[in-house]
């Protein structure tokens, strides 16, 4: 797959290290922790709301409609929806992308 250029490295610091991102026909997350780059998914499996709050700690970012918990490095639901607590979370994890910084432009291979 080909790597992308989405923005400026500004940019996302200036976002606050992390930000939803719409590239082609998908939204995704990009976060900067430390000088490590992650990419997932934005879009949580459960409702489809957009994954948006990012745990710095623990390498999570939360949906904000019902508190679904997806890993950044693996892309793992790791807790599920609060009104759905049974729901199967081991199949219902996103997408990860490899993600890099060149130039001054976060880019993503997709």
């Amino acid at each position: 797959m080909p790597w992308r250029r989405i923005f400026s490295e500004k940019a996302l610091e200036n976002a606050g290290g992390s930000v939803a991102v719409k590239v082609e026909d998908k939204v995704i997350f990009v976060a900067k922790v430390e000088d490590k780059l992650y990419a997932i998914d934005a879009v949580c499996t459960h409702a489809r709301c957009i994954l948006e709050n990012l745990d710095r700690e623990k390498l999570t970012v939360r949906c904000w409609c019902h508190g679904a918990v997806f890993d950044l490095k693996t892309g793992a639901m790791i807790e599920p929806p609060t009104v759905a607590p049974n729901f199967p979370r081991q199949r219902m994890g996103v997408e990860t992308y490899s993600a890099r910084i060149n130039d001054g432009w976060v880019e993503l291979e997709i």
